[in-house]
């Protein structure tokens, strides 16, 4: 593992965005195509990682919306200008973790082909753990 680069991501109107920094080389990032309505209606495709950092920032506020459905256990971040979904977070105790749709980076390179993954069967412990397990710490906010 290298030092850690900078991936920014944006909404289309640009209001909000995201900082993700990871040492893992895009083509190597482990992409996932969840498959619930949400993700399925904003053709989301996500990653993260463990060991990086990630800051989601507001450029035109208020245009930050937070959206949660289903368990709850999670804010889905939407822009309210131009309805682009960005990534998502959850707090554990004192600690944020997130994930960010690579769809909405500045610059898309080569990439794998997305997992699908289907979650719909994980209680409220095992959604919670497999988030702090998989997802990017968020530095700020």
């Amino acid at each position: 593992m290298g030092s850690l680069q900078l991936h920014e991501g944006a909404c289309h109107c640009r209001a909000i965005g995201f900082r993700y920094r990871t040492s893992v080389a895009p083509a190597d990032w482990v992409l996932r195509a969840c498959q619930c309505s949400f993700c399925r209606t904003h053709a989301a495709l996500t990653t993260s990682d463990p060991a990086g950092s990630l800051e989601f920032v507001e450029h035109a506020p208020p245009a930050l919306r937070r959206y949660q459905f289903g368990r709850k256990t999670t804010d889905f971040l939407l822009c309210h200008n131009c309805g682009v979904y960005i990534g998502a977070m959850m707090r554990s105790g004192t600690k944020g973790f997130g994930i960010v749709n690579v769809r909405v980076l500045h610059s898309l390179g080569q990439l794998r082909e997305p997992l699908p993954m289907d979650y719909e069967t994980e209680g409220f412990a095992e959604r919670l753990a497999r988030r702090e397990n998989r997802w990017t710490p968020i530095a700020v906010g």
